[in-house]
C-alpha cells in the first residue's frame, strides 16, 4: 500500500469520525422531541455498563463471580471504589497466580 493511498485513508476516517459526531450533535436537539427517545437515551448508560464489565466476570469463571461479588461487599460496607476494585484485582491475580485454589 502506498503512501498516498494510506494518507486518503486516514483522511477518510476522519472526515466520517468528525460527521459522526456534527451528526450526533445536530440530531440530539430534535430526537428530544419525542417522548420515547430520552427513555431510550436515560437507559443507555446502564446498558453499555452492563455490556462492558459483564463478558470478562464471565470469562474468568466462577472467581470472576467470586471477585465481582467481593467488589459489591466491600463497596456496600465501606462506599471505597479504590478499596472494593482494588480487592476484586487481587481476587483475580491470586487465581492467575495460581495461588488461590
Amino acid at each position: 500500500m502506498s503512501d498516498s493511498n494510506i494518507l486518503l485513508i486516514i483522511f477518510a476516517v476522519a472526515i466520517g469520525t468528525y460527521f459522526l459526531r456534527v451528526s450526533g450533535l445536530l440530531l440530539s436537539t430534535r430526537l428530544k422531541k419525542f417522548k420515547y427517545v430520552d427513555s431510550l437515551l436515560e437507559s443507555i448508560p446502564a446498558t453499555l455498563l452492563i455490556a462492558l464489565i459483564i463478558p470478562p466476570i464471565l470469562k474468568e469463571g466462577i472467581v470472576g463471580i467470586i471477585a465481582s461479588l467481593f467488589v459489591i461487599g466491600v463497596m456496600i460496607k465501606s462506599k471505597n471504589i479504590f478499596l472494593s476494585m482494588s480487592i476484586g484485582v487481587f481476587i483475580i491475580y491470586l487465581n492467575r497466580s495460581n495461588l488461590l485454589f
